[in-house]
Formats: structure tokens, C-alpha cells, sequence
């Protein structure tokens, strides 16, 4: 069983599973043979994570790590350093600022993303105050579309080239 040190202070162990789907056997036979060893206090294993949180309060990170050896598995080095945010929404940027430049290009520079987006909210106000769902849901595409409305914009669109 191949593992990576989660996360760990004195005494406390989170031991995650590096593969990917986990499985789940497998990862349950491993915990019920470390539970077994000598200065493991708690063991509790969650299997739709892959992770195991161990407490062992008498033993230190190299005693822990024999332990693991001795049941089976073996502990990897990390991959990425465990207090190293991640973006896990820099794809839909990206993607957000290409449709941004598009809409820029397309309309000479007088429409980008979040004056589409106020006109959507403020329509979707309007349909509902129409509708005479007037505090729910149009008072917030309308609160939504005032906000965006207040906030300044990042930078002047540019103009389309040839211009």
C-alpha cells in the first residue's frame, strides 16, 4: 500500500492512499494489520478519501513510518508541498478571459463579460418582477446586477484593432 503523509503533528497522522480509484479493500486490510502494531492508539480509516488518521502519541514520525513499513505499505514523498494552494478554477478563468477578449473584439471594445453579465441579471430581475416573484428570485438578479454595476472594471476595454 503506497502512501503520502497528508498531514501530521505530534502524536496525530493523516496517511493518504496514492491510488486513484482508492481501493477499498485493500485499504481496509492494510488499517486492520497497522491498527495491530505496537503504539498505534486509533486508527480510523475513511475510505471514500483513501486516508487513514492515526493517533500514536508515544511514537515519532520515524518509529510511525517502521510501523507502516512492518504492516505493509510504504510512504511516499509528496508531490507537491501540503500547504501549496491549488487553483482549481484557473481552467475556467482562463476560459472566462478568452470569451472576455472575444466579446471585446466583437463589439468594438463597448461589451466584455461582466456588462454581460449585468444585462443577463437585470433581465432575469425584470422577467421575475414581471412574473410578480418580487422578492425572490428578482430581488436578487436584481441586487446581483447592481453589485456588478458598482464595482469598477479591471481596465478599459481595448479597442478592436484597426481602430
Amino acid at each position: 500500500m503506497k502512501l503520502v503523509i497528508a498531514h501530521q503533528i505530534e502524536g496525530r497522522t493523516r496517511l493518504r492512499s496514492t491510488a486513484r480509484p482508492v481501493d477499498a479493500g485493500a485499504l481496509k486490510m492494510f488499517a486492520e494489520q497497522l491498527a495491530q502494531e505496537p503504539g498505534i492508539e486509533m486508527l480510523d480509516m475513511r475510505d471514500t478519501t483513501g486516508s487513514l488518521v492515526i493517533e500514536h502519541p508515544s511514537l515519532d514520525a520515524g518509529e510511525l513510518t517502521e510501523r507502516v513499513l512492518h504492516a505493509g505499505g510504504a510512504i511516499m514523498q509528496q508531490t507537491h508541498a501540503p500547504d501549496e494552494p491549488r487553483d482549481n478554477l484557473a481552467v475556467v478563468r482562463e476560459g472566462m478571459g478568452s470569451v472576455d477578449t472575444m466579446l471585446a473584439q466583437l463589439s468594438a471594445g463597448s461589451l466584455d463579460m461582466r456588462t454581460l453579465a449585468f444585462l443577463l441579471f437585470f433581465s432575469l430581475g425584470i422577467t421575475q418582477l414581471l412574473r410578480g416573484q418580487i422578492m425572490m428570485p428578482a430581488f436578487s438578479f436584481l441586487w446581483y446586477a447592481f453589485e456588478l454595476a458598482k464595482k469598477n472594471p479591471v481596465g478599459p476595454a481595448e479597442p478592436a484593432s484597426g481602430e
